[in-house]
């Protein structure tokens, strides 16, 4: 959202109508100009690159809760520094690699020895194919059981 500051109301990017119903006022290029300039002398701009999907679900998030993407984002990232803020011990550290990061490891280890793995979406089972065949394993533990047995 942008705001129309001859009015003061919230205005709609699509259709830059007033949100709260009141009378807009036509705004002077030199207003608009003066706003700019206020807004690029006080706020920094950034850009975030979200997975595909994540857009829609971040909006309609900051939607249901009556608030601007902007808004939201601002809120998160501010209520995120504060909590680590309050545990500088763990702030930005896992206690262990996340799963990603640990399969990403797994890979290495297989590719090495010429195997390649597959993850099944339906039940979490891991498939280790290799030149003889393939291996299922029906945890992560289990496979990072192999993968290490395999690297010694």
């Amino acid at each position: 959202m942008r705001y129309n500051y001859g009015i003061l109301e919230e205005v709609s990017p699509i259709l830059g109508a007033p949100q709260g119903g009141g009378e807009s006022m036509p705004v002077s290029k030199a207003q608009q100009k003066a706003v700019h300039k206020y807004v690029k002398e006080n706020y920094d701009r950034m850009e975030i690159t979200v997975p595909k999907g994540q857009k829609e679900i971040i909006k309609a998030h900051a939607e249901a809760r009556g608030e601007s993407v902007n808004g939201f984002l601002n809120r998160a990232v501010s209520e995120t520094m504060e909590r680590d803020k309050a545990a500088p011990e763990t702030a930005g550290k896992a206690t262990e690699p996340c799963l990603h990061t640990q399969e990403q490891a797994v890979r290495r280890i297989l590719y090495r020895h010429k195997m390649h793995l597959k993850k099944l979406r339906k039940g979490g089972s891991y498939i280790v194919e290799q030149e003889g065949g393939s291996q299922t394993f029906g945890t992560f533990e289990a496979l990072l059981a192999y993968a290490q047995e395999l690297d010694k």
